[in-house]
C-alpha cells in the first residue's frame, strides 16, 4: 500500500517538473539534463527573449522612468516640506510654550507681589486704626481727667461757696450776739480749716 502512494507521488512530481519547463519555454530547457542547451531554436528564443526584456527596459526607462521619479521626486518634497512645517510648528510650539511659561512665572510673581502688598497695607491700616483707636482713647481719658479736675475744682469751689455763706450765717449769728472781733476771725478760719 505504501508502495503505491510513493510511486504515484513520484509520478505526480515528475509530471509537475514537466509542466513547469513547458511553461519557462527554452529557458526552462537549460535545467533538462537530456535537452540540447544551445540548438539553433534554443538561441534564437533566448535571444528573442533578451531582446523582447532590454526593449521592455528601454521602453520603461524612456517613458514611464522621468514621469515616475519625477511623481516620486514631488512626493518627496512634498513629504519633505510637510517635516519642515511640522518641525518649524514643533519648535514655534516649544517656543510658545516656554514663553508662556515665562508669562505664568511673571503673572505669579506679580500676584505674589500683589498679594504682599495687600498684606503689607492691611497690617499698615491695621496699626493705623489700632494707633487712631489708642489715641482717641487718650483724647477721651485726657478730657475725663479734665473733666474730673473741673467738675472736683466746682465742686470745691461749690462747697467753699457753701461755706463761706455758712460762714456769714454763723457771722450774722455771731454779730447778732455781739462777741468780739478776733473771736469772729477765729472761727472763720476753723471752719475754712475743716472744709480743705
Amino acid at each position: 500500500m505504501f508502495l503505491g502512494i510513493a510511486d504515484n507521488m513520484r509520478e505526480a512530481g515528475t509530471k509537475i517538473s514537466e509542466m513547469v519547463r513547458t511553461a519557462l519555454g527554452p529557458i526552462g530547457r537549460i535545467s533538462d539534463p537530456d535537452a540540447q542547451i544551445f540548438g539553433g531554436s534554443d538561441v534564437r528564443d533566448i535571444l528573442i527573449q533578451l531582446i523582447a526584456t532590454l526593449l521592455l527596459f528601454v521602453v520603461i526607462r524612456i517613458f514611464f522612468w522621468k514621469p515616475i521619479t519625477k511623481i516620486l521626486e514631488e512626493r518627496r518634497t512634498v513629504i519633505d516640506k510637510e517635516l519642515s512645517d511640522a518641525k518649524e510648528a514643533k519648535e514655534n510650539a516649544l517656543k510658545i510654550e516656554a514663553e508662556l511659561e515665562l508669562e505664568l512665572s511673571k503673572a505669579k510673581s506679580q500676584v505674589k507681589d500683589l498679594l504682599d502688598k495687600a498684606e503689607r497695607d492691611g497690617n499698615e491700616r491695621r496699626e493705623a486704626i489700632i494707633n487712631d483707636a489708642k489715641e482717641e482713647a487718650r483724647r477721651r481719658l485726657e478730657n475725663l481727667e479734665l473733666e474730673l479736675e473741673q467738675e472736683k475744682k466746682n465742686m470745691a469751689d461749690d462747697i467753699k461757696k457753701q461755706i463761706v455763706d455758712i460762714a456769714f450765717l454763723a457771722a450774722e449769728k455771731i454779730v447778732a450776739k455781739e462777741i468780739n472781733q478776733d473771736k469772729y476771725l477765729d472761727v472763720v478760719d476753723d471752719i475754712l480749716k475743716g472744709a480743705n
